[in-house]
């Protein structure tokens, strides 16, 4: 769940981006868990979902390839734009339950972004690929969370 006021408008990015809409202080928790709005799905279960809802799944949701884990964020997380410099990172270990916090001050109006070759999904590892120029293994969102769709 968001912990700090943002919000969706049109990105320089790409598509929709999820913006800032208060000043947020470097190591501000931006983004955490919360069990009553975001969902840790099982890999094991995508198959009994219908695909449409499938596809959802796959495109907007963290993947934890060690743990075949997803985790669903129910608000408007899934706008966060990929930055090669991103303004925010994981405190680690990368965990369904790890925090997300300002990498340095947000300014209001800023896009909030973060990088994809951490925050990974299921639906993005060869175009990923692709826009690294070759096989590097990094993963990214697709449609309304990456650069290039």
């Amino acid at each position: 769940m968001l912990l700090v006021k943002t919000v969706v408008k049109e990105s320089a990015i790409h598509g929709l981006g999820l913006f800032a809409d208060e000043f947020i202080p470097r190591g501000t928790p931006v983004w955490q868990l919360d069990p009553l709005l975001d969902r840790v799905i099982p890999l094991a279960e995508l198959d009994r979902l219908p695909d449409h809802v499938r596809l959802f799944v796959e495109v907007y949701s963290e993947y934890f390839p060690d743990l075949g884990l997803l985790v669903l964020s129910g608000d408007n997380d899934r706008f966060t734009n990929h930055a090669a410099d991103p303004n925010t990172l994981v405190v680690l270990p990368n965990a369904p339950d790890a925090c997300v916090v300002a990498a340095r001050d947000i300014e209001i109006g800023e896009e909030i972004t973060c990088d994809y070759t951490v925050i990974r999904t299921l639906g993005y590892e060869v175009v990923a690929a692709m826009a690294d120029g070759g096989a590097s293994g990094a993963e990214m969102r697709t449609p309304g969370r990456v650069a290039g769709e």
